[in-house]
């Protein structure tokens, strides 16, 4: 697959689940692969929780690496398509020292979703918006912890090179990292901790990946996207990290292996007793 290829399916995805920005038509020359595959009942989320909640957009911008191709050969996935990722300070009140993508609360001057999601990626890494294709929207996303009603936008970036990224006191860190290696099986786990209120453990899909562990809310869009665009690759989830007393300040820690874990389900959680 080349990078064309990569947009298409990226196209198609958008085309499927969510709504694809107008704008795109007249900026590329690609078309919706028509090879997708159909899981077209497999992205619903649960939004009953929220109450009241703050509506909010993240930006998945894809671009091509120039200096540090992926590693794993046995993929369909473009060895120079990488996808933009931030750190978040571990003074910030909520999810601190977090990897996640680019984005934030929705402000009265954004016109709508997907302004916000470039804002917001222009005010913590520094990219300039007008390297950027917005190829449209997902359907909204919950954060409960925050309260938060998440869009995913995805976008294409079309000068990656032409950027020189920044930090700031919110993302104290920015980073590209190849989608080769996100569908890498070997580094791929579940991410596990134990809930302090109650004997339940809880687990999200996890990528160690760019020296730090990728897990939570961003881990599970990852999962999904990567599951439907089928570039995902089969993984041994009885290999899993334990999250309960980690940070990001520490190394990530050792996978081990837990015969009787069940896995993560279609929604990216998995609960056992």
């Amino acid at each position: 697959m080349q990078l064309d290829g990569a947009l298409a399916d990226l196209l198609a995805l958008v085309h499927t689940h969510g709504e694809v920005n107008q704008n795109i038509v007249n900026r590329v020359t690609v078309s919706p692969s028509a090879a997708l595959p159909d899981h077209s009942a497999t992205w619903p989320y649960d939004l009953a929780s929220l109450v009241n909640p703050r509506d909010a957009s993240v930006l998945l911008l894809f671009g091509s690496m120039d200096d540090r191709p992926a590693t794993f050969d046995r993929t369909i996935v473009p060895k120079e398509l990488d996808v933009l990722l931030t750190q978040r300070s571990m003074v910030l009140r909520n999810h601190p020292g977090q990897v996640s993508f680019p984005g934030g609360g929705l402000e009265l001057n954004d016109v709508d979703a997907t302004a916000c999601a470039i804002r917001e990626t222009q005010e913590e890494t520094g990219v300039d918006p007008k390297g950027i294709i917005p190829i449209g929207t997902l359907p909204v996303l919950p954060l409960p912890v925050t309260n938060f009603q998440v869009t995913p936008v995805l976008g294409w970036w079309q000068h990656p090179d032409d950027n020189e990224m920044i930090t700031t006191e919110e993302a104290t860190r920015v980073f590209r990292v190849p989608v080769g290696d996100l569908v890498n099986p070997k580094l791929r786990v579940p991410a596990v901790a134990s809930d302090r209120s109650s004997k339940h453990r809880y687990g999200t899909p996890a990528f160690t990946v760019g020296g730090t562990l990728v897990w939570g809310f961003t881990a599970m869009i990852l999962d999904r996207v990567l599951e439907l665009l089928g570039w995902a690759e089969p993984w041994d989830p009885r290999y899993v990290i334990d999250i309960s007393n980690w940070d990001a300040t520490k190394p990530v820690p050792t996978a081990f292996y837990d015969p009787d874990h069940p896995g993560i389900d279609l929604h990216g959680v998995n609960r056992t007793g």
